[in-house]
């Protein structure tokens, strides 16, 4: 591997660990611990992954497209894919059971347990915004790293051409 080679690869391994702890930093608390990025060498190319691994998180309230919808939001308000209502059924038996204050304010409209939750056979669900106000997590992680990546690169470069000309000319890098 030649120098610059080299100084890209450490350069991208490091950016792999600013870039984690930025989308933890925008990220939502429940999802910060399962942020991860890593380095991936194809060929000629280094490409930074930062993922969530939602196998990890332990809570099963976060379902497994909770972190996509973080990042992109979610049915009405999503940034990316179709824009509308999901439905939501429930897994097991007729019923979904909730707190609601639509309910709450028209108690003469729903089926009200004695708990105060509502009780519906489904919900069209509108969708959630992204985090940090629609912005998403990663997204401007990447932007706030970009501004100052350019910087790091031109000076890692610089010195991998500086020691590869030391070299050639026999003088010690």
């Amino acid at each position: 591997m030649s120098r610059i080679q080299s100084a890209i690869k450490r350069r991208a391994i490091s950016w792999a660990g600013q870039l984690t702890q930025l989308a933890k930093s925008f990220a939502p608390a429940h999802l910060r611990p399962y942020i991860h990025s890593r380095v991936e060498e194809q060929q000629t190319k280094f490409i930074i992954r930062t993922t969530v691994n939602r196998k990890e998180n332990p809570l099963p309230k976060y379902g497994s497209a909770d972190a996509r919808a973080q990042e992109y939001g979610s049915g009405l308000q999503a940034r990316r894919g179709a824009k509308r209502k999901y439905p939501i059924v429930p897994k097991t038996g007729k019923f979904l059971a909730f707190r609601w204050d639509v309910a709450d304010a028209n108690p003469d409209q729903f089926k009200i347990l004695p708990d105060g939750r509502v009780l519906l056979p489904k919900v069209n669900h509108p969708g959630i915004q992204a985090a940090n106000q629609g912005q998403g997590y990663i997204g401007p992680a990447v932007k706030e790293l970009r501004k100052r990546a350019r910087k790091e690169l031109d000076l890692d470069i610089r010195q991998a051409i500086l020691g590869d000309l030391r070299q050639s000319f026999g003088k010690k890098s």
